[in-house]
């Protein structure tokens, strides 16, 4: 059986709506390796059935071109599980249809990620895919959550598909009180030791750990060697542009496997 420590994991997340069909096809030209559908935020409320319609057939293609598609759920007391019950029942059983990677908002508790693990056991004990198939990824955007990260990160029966963690580094950054017009020099600095506390967190659980976007038109490159030296694997990316750019600028040999015992997702 195959398994994820098979698989290198991909270093450049791009977030994109699901309900724009320009941008999702622009998404599997780019060179991205992972494509996120955000429900939570990219994607306005009016959309979202379209862009779960849409997903199987979008994850599809992403995998013929070996790229993890994924996506981004709401809370599940706030339509993420519906949602996630719709985008699975889409695949009629197929898994190359399912997501690679399911990321959810605002995780601040464990109880939070555990929910997620059996609401993903159900989906694939209810449309008969390999048990463990549907992997996690926490997205840690507030002081509480980053704080947590320790317990959120660690090994554990409760959260076995649990592949990494993104920081939200936006949404944390309005929660510690900073403001958008604010120099870049002072957000970035303010939000370093936020990064770095999650990149201790998943090297010591042997997660992944995906940096949060970088915002500006200008720094990327600094940022990012900053962001290597601190151990961050991965990147989130919301200007498709910027994909080149890391390129370049990341190391070569990819993100290195997680040690996930259960089945990888498929391709």
């Amino acid at each position: 059986m195959t398994t994820a420590m098979d698989h290198k994991l991909p270093q450049r997340w791009l977030f994109v709506p699901g309900d724009d069909a320009a941008r999702l096809q622009a998404a599997l030209t780019s060179s991205a390796d992972a494509i996120v559908v955000d429900l939570e935020e990219f994607t306005p409320a009016a959309g979202r059935k379209l862009a779960i319609s849409r997903f199987a057939d979008f994850a599809r293609r992403a995998r013929a071109l070996k790229v993890w598609p994924a996506v981004r759920l709401n809370l599940l007391e706030h339509g993420g599980r519906e949602e996630l019950a719709e985008l699975i029942s889409t695949t009629l059983g197929d898994p190359t249809g399912t997501p690679a990677a399911i990321f959810l908002p605002a995780v601040e508790q464990r109880a939070q990620l555990a929910a997620l693990d059996d609401a993903l056991a159900e989906q694939e004990a209810l449309h008969g895919l390999p048990r463990g198939s549907l992997k996690s990824v926490a997205t840690l955007e507030s002081q509480a959550g980053l704080l947590a990260a320790e317990e959120l990160l660690a090994a554990g029966d409760d959260t076995p598909r649990l592949l990494g963690a993104l920081i939200g580094t936006g949404d944390l950054a309005a929660d510690l009180g900073l403001m958008s017009n604010q120099p870049a020099a002072t957000i970035t600095e303010t939000l370093k030791p936020w990064r770095q506390r999650l990149a201790r967190a998943c090297k010591t659980h042997r997660r992944l750990a995906i940096d949060g976007p970088w915002r500006w038109k200008h720094g990327l490159g600094t940022d990012q060697h900053w962001a290597n030296q601190q151990g961050l694997q991965a990147r989130c990316v919301i200007y498709p542009e910027q994909l080149e750019a890391l390129y370049d600028l990341m190391p070569a040999h990819g993100a290195d496997p997680m040690p996930v015992d259960n089945t990888a997702p498929q391709f």
